[in-house]
């Protein structure tokens, strides 16, 4: 086996495991099939230089690093020192009937935990419309009003201004406001799996084309 190579897929397996990332997940960092980086971890291949730009990119490590790195050296831990900032709870949004939700700190990819504010509208079951379920856990943290969570396994519970939960979010679940016209919460979704925030998106994308087929039948 070629030393390069050798060293080169110790890195990358180094750093992956300090992190605790999963293959698919540096594969998003990276735009590098997760067959390509096993190959590359284990030896079985040698990169060619697209393959190095795109760890280097991906990772936030030299180019230099990468490709003098040696089996007899320390790999350094990666150190990340992202931050956002978001002003009066302002962030991407995305409308439904009944909710606003704007994604805080969306100008940070590949983050594992996903905040949402949301405003809720929905004063009743039908408009709150039928409980869902998506990878990951949840903390929900009431800021303004009172809501009342529904969920798949347990009784409503109503929590008022400051009262929180912790849940796991393949659950079913959903919830809706006690006062009118509207309460304010502030949920924060963690998984392991990459693009968590676009899972999100998708399954409000479909609670919205659902709302909207009801609406045209009505």
């Amino acid at each position: 086996m070629n030393e390069k190579v050798k060293n080169l897929g110790k890195l990358l397996k180094d750093r992956r495991s300090y992190h605790g990332w999963t293959l698919a997940e540096v594969s998003s960092m990276t735009g590098i099939a997760t067959s390509t980086l096993s190959k590359v971890e284990n030896g079985h291949i040698s990169p060619n230089f697209d393959t190095i730009l795109k760890l280097s990119h991906g990772l936030g490590v030299e180019i230099g690093d990468l490709l003098n790195s040696s089996s007899n050296e320390p790999t350094p831990p990666l150190v990340v020192a992202r931050r956002s900032i978001s002003r009066k709870l302002e962030g991407q949004q995305l409308d439904r009937q009944y909710y606003r939700y704007s994604y805080l700190s969306s100008d940070v990819a590949h983050k594992r935990i996903i905040p949402i504010h949301i405003e809720v509208r929905a004063l009743t079951p039908e408009q709150m419309g039928p409980l869902t379920a998506h990878v990951g856990e949840e903390f929900i943290l009431v800021l303004k009003g009172k809501v009342r969570l529904f969920s798949e396994y347990y009784e409503p519970t109503d929590l008022d201004e400051g009262d929180s939960i912790y849940l796991d979010s393949t659950m079913k679940h959903g919830y809706m406001s006690l006062e009118a016209p509207s309460s304010s919460i502030v949920v924060c979704c963690s998984s392991a799996t990459p693009n968590l925030a676009q899972t999100l998106r998708e399954v409000i994308k479909e609670q919205i084309i659902s709302e909207q087929q009801v609406k045209g039948k009505a």
